[in-house]
């Protein structure tokens, strides 16, 4: 054996342990029970779930993750933004936040909370979200370029009450 063929079989299982560490690390959506969230909503490449509470007169919470299910490509700068309506249909709340991990890699979750402070009744809440997707090879020079995509959900908090 020479001395190039040893000095790899002898790291052979430090990597091995490096690439174990790696897969360990963090949430997966395979330990995840999506199902504990009463809504969400999906555009082929981001999945949001998410749960509505009222935790204090004039709040109403909003707590869930984003994930990555399908993309091999991270998303990155997810914004979530969310508008509250009175019943006459008048804005009486806007918020914004972001998961906790700027890239979400495919299967790895990430949690949002946003709490919208109302003036006045809230009837519904809509959601706007944007993010950015590398596209491989779409660059001006041929290199990776990124698209930002954007898309809507409404009334996300169906049955929540007052």
């Amino acid at each position: 054996m020479n001395a190039i063929a040893r000095r790899y079989s002898a790291m052979t299982p430090l990597l091995l342990l490096a690439l174990l560490a790696g897969c360990a690390g963090g949430a997966s959506s395979m330990n995840l029970d999506f199902s504990s969230y009463a809504h969400q909503v999906t555009d082929g490449t981001v999945a949001l779930y998410w749960n509505c509470s009222r935790p204090s007169p004039g709040i109403v919470q909003i707590q869930g993750v984003a994930n990555n299910p399908w993309m091999v490509a991270p998303l990155e700068d997810l914004v979530l933004r969310f508008y509250g309506y009175s019943a006459q249909g008048a804005t009486v709340v806007r918020a914004s936040t972001m998961p906790k991990e700027y890239w979400i890699n495919t299967n790895a979750p990430s949690p949002f909370t946003v709490n919208l402070q109302t003036k006045g009744a809230v009837a519904k809440v809509d959601l706007a979200y944007s993010y950015l997707l590398a596209n491989e090879g779409g660059g001006r020079f041929g290199g990776a370029s990124e698209a930002e995509h954007q898309n809507t959900a409404n009334n996300i908090c169906s049955g929540l009450g007052p």
